[in-house]
């Protein structure tokens, strides 16, 4: 795999985790004891590997063939 690739579907692995475990977190009420839950983290989990396999899914589309985008 291209170097670009990876860094590309690793960033966007970063910022689903983040936006998924947040999000997890917003939706249960935003309190601060569940901020450390496991249930955050598992919706973040499951984000990063939809992320990952949709990532490897446009590996060769686009312009640009060794990225993880479309564009």
């Amino acid at each position: 795999m291209a170097t670009s690739f990876v860094k590309d579907a690793a960033e966007r692995a970063a910022r689903t985790f983040l936006q998924g475990y947040l999000g997890s977190w917003l939706a249960t009420g935003a309190d601060f004891d569940g901020l450390v839950s496991t249930d955050n983290l598992k919706v973040g989990v499951v984000a990063v590997a939809l992320s990952v396999a949709m990532s490897m899914g446009l590996k060769k589309v686009g312009k640009n063939k060794e990225s993880a985008s479309v564009l």
